[in-house]
């Protein structure tokens, strides 16, 4: 009973705090005007199916945004993602920690999952079809 409350607890924390974003013509457009260097924030996209597609924008200290899902390619399979702390994302099954100006490249086995955005003069747009290509990892 502890062990099953702890697991639902933990996926819980992993997707309370998202932002739910919605999309207009098969585009989620973000103001990332507010997202200062060295500062990430988790948003959610419901698909079609009804299931929650987290993803993650960050700005890194070179000003540049960059974009992941909440979920890796080693330990996706654990549904738990990432934690946001100290301008790094942190894998909260292995405990890799990737400093958001280097948030696409991975280590050994776990690598975040890039997901691909335009920047058009500090709003980001993400097309549903990249959101919906990473299904699986949810």
């Amino acid at each position: 009973m502890t062990l099953a409350a702890g697991a639902a607890f933990l996926t819980f924390t992993a997707i309370s705090d998202c932002t739910t974003v919605t999309a207009i013509n098969d585009m989620v457009a973000i103001n990332a005007f507010g997202l200062r260097p060295g500062t990430a924030h988790l948003y959610c996209y419901k698909d079609d199916a009804g299931k929650q597609l987290r993803f993650v924008l960050a700005r890194g200290d070179d000003g540049k945004v960059r974009s992941v899902f909440d979920a890796c390619r080693q330990c996706f399979a654990f549904h738990r993602g990432y934690r946001i702390v100290k301008g790094e994302l942190i894998c909260r099954v292995c405990g890799n920690h990737y400093p958001l100006d280097h948030m696409t490249e991975g280590k050994a086995s776990c690598v975040p999952v890039s997901l691909q955005h335009e920047d058009d003069a500090g709003v980001v747009r993400i097309k549903t079809a990249d959101l919906k290509a990473g299904h699986a990892f949810f």
